[in-house]
C-alpha cells in the first residue's frame, strides 16, 4: 500500500513539473529547483490548444487529495497566477480560473477525496453541459470576432 503511494507521488512530482515548465516563466524561490533556475530565452508554450491541455493534465493530477496536496505544495498557484495575467486567449483563461479555483477552494468533505469517483445526480451533470456548451459557444463567438478583426489569437509575451 505505501509503495503504491510512493509511486503515484512520484509520478506526481515529475508530471507536475514536466507539464509546469512549458507554462512557467517565473523564477519564484517558492517553486521546485527545476522551476526556479530557468534561463533568460525561456518562452511559455506558444499554441494555445497545448497550454490548455497541460492546465488539463495539471486538474487531472487535483483529482485526489494528495495530488491536490502535492500541487499546492511544490508552488503551482505561483506559476498559474503569473499565466492568467499574461493569458489572452479564452478557452486557457478559463481552464487557468478553474484550475485556480481547485487550488485556493476548501477541500472537499468526506466521501470526496478522489473527485473522479463522485456520484453526479443526472440533473446536474446535464444542467453542467449545457453551461459548458454555452461557454464554448460564447468563447467561438469571440475567437470569430477576432479573426474579423484580423487581431492574431497568439499571446504576446510581456516586456521585462
Amino acid at each position: 500500500m505505501e509503495s503504491k503511494w510512493v509511486s503515484e507521488w512520484v509520478v506526481g512530482v515529475w508530471g507536475l513539473l514536466a507539464v509546469c515548465l512549458p507554462l512557467s516563466l517565473s523564477l519564484s524561490p517558492g517553486l521546485p529547483v527545476d522551476l526556479q533556475y530557468l534561463p533568460q530565452d525561456k518562452q511559455r508554450e506558444e499554441e494555445p490548444d497545448i497550454r490548455k491541455m497541460l492546465l488539463e493534465a495539471i486538474m487531472l493530477l487535483t483529482a485526489t487529495k494528495a495530488g491536490r496536496h502535492t500541487v499546492r505544495e511544490k508552488g503551482t498557484y505561483l506559476i498559474l497566477r503569473e499565466l492568467h495575467r499574461w493569458e489572452q486567449e479564452p478557452t486557457v483563461l478559463a481552464a487557468c480560473e478553474k484550475l485556480i479555483q481547485v487550488l485556493i477552494g476548501d477541500e472537499p468533505g468526506p466521501g470526496m477525496e478522489n473527485l473522479l469517483e463522485v456520484n453526479i445526480p443526472e440533473e446536474v451533470e446535464q444542467q453542467l453541459q449545457r453551461l459548458d456548451r454555452e461557454e464554448e459557444e460564447e468563447q467561438e463567438r469571440w475567437r470569430r470576432e477576432q479573426e474579423e478583426r484580423g487581431l492574431t489569437l497568439r499571446s504576446e509575451e510581456p516586456s521585462r
